[in-house]
């Protein structure tokens, strides 16, 4: 009776720890592997038509510069972009603060702030 106590107790102390260990090594292997690419909205000043556009970019992982345009407000149709895409090698490609979790704007303690704005002072500290 005592040997089977203490098989219980083995089993309920190892077996954490095991499950533990196993759920590590699979996310240990899952952030090996390439992920799929990201699009990045951004607004700014299009090189060509000097005129202020949003375009959606797609960015791979780690990439410094996005290496396509999907949209752009420019064209009557914005999927169809027929320029040179100048504005990948100057659209920002860094990992930030996810405009998902952090909005447009966002009331806080001091007032009103945008996500720019929360960019600028996470780049600061």
């Amino acid at each position: 009776m005592l040997e089977l106590v203490a098989r219980v107790v083995v089993v309920l102390l190892v077996a954490p720890i095991l499950l533990i260990g196993a759920a590590g090594l699979l996310l240990l292997m899952a952030s090996a592997l390439p992920r799929a690419p990201r699009r990045v909205r951004e607004t700014f000043t299009c090189p060509q038509t000097k005129r202020v556009v949003t375009a959606d970019f797609l960015v791979f992982e780690w990439a410094q510069h996005p290496s396509d345009v999907v949209t752009c407000t420019r064209f009557p149709d914005p999927e169809r972009i027929t320029c040179k895409k100048a504005c990948r090698e100057f659209a920002d490609a860094q990992w930030g603060l996810s405009r998902g979790i952090f909005p447009r704007w966002a009331l806080i303690a001091d007032g009103v702030t945008t996500w720019r704005e929360a960019e600028e002072r996470a780049r600061a500290a």
